[in-house]
């Protein structure tokens, strides 16, 4: 494939690294960002959801630690949960693949496996 892949990946956690690895094999123009490092801005994670055409609750990672000691028993506007990931980044669900001008959730990862193969 010849358009620029990023990856939102966490190298702790293992669907993520099921998800690069796949790219990694089918391309070269791969851009990986350790997105708990480099958090992404509220700007950013509006572009995204943009991409999937998706509202911030779509990938928010409920199991998350940190998500159920501060924002379980939350009901938050759009606004707020994308302040929320933009400050607290383990709260995304990761991989999130962008690939030109879509974004995709890496999950759950057959169904992202198979969905990237009809990309390649």
């Amino acid at each position: 494939m010849k358009s620029d892949i990023t990856i939102w990946h966490n190298k702790v956690c293992s669907t993520s690294k099921k998800a690069l690895h796949l790219i990694e094999e089918q391309s070269e123009h791969l851009q990986i960002r350790d997105y708990i490092k480099d958090a992404p801005s509220v700007a950013e994670l509006e572009k995204v959801l943009k991409m999937m055409g998706q509202k911030p609750t779509y990938i928010l990672r409920k199991k998350d630690k940190v998500f159920q000691e501060l924002f379980a028993d939350k009901e938050l506007s759009d606004a707020q949960w994308l302040k929320a990931m933009s400050e607290h980044p383990s709260i995304i669900e990761r991989p999130i693949v962008i690939i030109g001008k879509k974004a995709y959730l890496g999950r759950p990862f057959d169904e992202f496996s198979q969905m990237l193969n009809t990309l390649f």
